[in-house]
């Protein structure tokens, strides 16, 4: 794991002082949701080795840095460069084994080597403050064109994809990422929208797309805004893969961890929660054999966690008040075993 660590460390050490000085200062990043709950479900010891998958503004790995001590290390992962340069200001200083890798969280097992983990840590979702950048593209607040990338490098945007997609496709999307109904017929008329405004030369907005959902949902108007989050969160999901990197991630956070080490999930939407539960689920059977096998012929010795706590822990009624963007939060922790 050595040669791995110098690459990326050497990687942020390269973020120019321009760029950290852009984000200096900006305290755009909202208070980590369940921050305690997250610690605990952890279980971190001061000479120990975690993982933040979810990086963002740093606040869990902050949390985390200053529980550690000198020989703890902390990895971090992000596909947002504007959160490495931000997160990377935040904790110069307070951990000197701090590496950050740059990539997205589905490049977990590429990054870290097998059983060499005590604890990882995911919040999915999109931060605070990509929702709150009107010029990030991922908030139907104000007229920016759609993007929805979390890695502005990446080629695809939310334009692009909306121009390529199959109607078809649009509505398994829809269906998949987002529990929509009226899927197919709200996935043909944004198409032809989407079509109308190629002609005219312009960017599709979010306006448009809202158009669209009052057209298809009159008998909800007043659910539309909701109704538009959910559409956004679909294209999102695709455009950035979300679902495919969540259970790549978790198969491979499986393998890195160490027996006893911590699995901590945190998912805001029914989507990703599912994922995460029946991702975990195929690791924690002990018998892997077909169903209609009579007796077990697997060994029966094949479990490879165990949940911590039985059913998700929610966030509080006065954290909810504290911070709205904990209310739909779901906390799941495992232990590798």
């Amino acid at each position: 794991m050595a040669d791995k660590n110098l690459r990326k460390s050497v990687h942020v050490n390269e973020i120019s002082e321009a760029a950290v000085a852009g984000v200096q200062g900006r305290e755009f990043y909202h208070d980590p949701v369940m921050l305690q709950e997250c610690l605990d479900g952890l279980n971190i010891k001061a000479d120990g080795v975690y993982v933040d998958c979810t990086l963002g503004g740093g606040g869990h790995s902050y949390a985390i840095a200053q529980k550690l001590n000198s020989d703890g290390v902390l990895h971090a992962f992000d596909r947002d460069d504007e959160a490495v340069q931000f997160a990377t200001k935040r904790l110069a200083g307070v951990l000197p084994k701090f590496i950050v890798h740059p990539v997205p969280f589905g490049e977990l097992g590429n990054e870290i080597d097998a059983n060499a983990i005590d604890g990882i840590l995911y919040d999915l979702g999109i931060s605070s403050h990509q929702v709150d950048d009107s010029s990030r593209g991922f908030t139907f607040v104000g007229d920016n064109p759609l993007d929805l990338r979390m890695d502005r490098r990446e080629n695809v945007s939310a334009q692009e994809w909306l121009r390529t997609v199959s109607a078809d496709d649009f509505a398994a999307a829809l269906r998949k990422n987002a529990d929509m109904d009226r899927a197919f017929k709200l996935a043909t008329r944004i198409k032809e929208k989407v079509a109308e405004i190629a002609l005219e030369g312009r960017d599709v907005l979010p306006s448009d797309i809202k158009s669209v959902v009052e057209n298809i949902f009159p008998d909800k108007l007043r659910e539309a805004n909701s109704l538009l989050a959910r559409v956004f969160q679909a294209i999102r999901m695709e455009v950035n893969g979300e679902l495919q990197q969540i259970e790549g991630s978790l198969r491979a956070a499986v393998d890195c961890l160490k027996v006893g080490g911590r699995l901590v999930v945190m998912s805001y939407h029914s989507v990703e929660d599912r994922c995460v539960k029946e991702t975990a689920a195929e690791f924690e059977k002990a018998c892997v054999c077909p169903e209609n096998l009579p007796v077990c012929m697997c060994g029966g010795n094949h479990q490879r966690l165990k949940k911590v706590n039985r059913k998700p822990i929610l966030p509080s009624a006065e954290e909810i008040n504290r911070n709205s963007r904990a209310r739909s939060a779901k906390l799941r922790i495992y232990e590798r075993v």
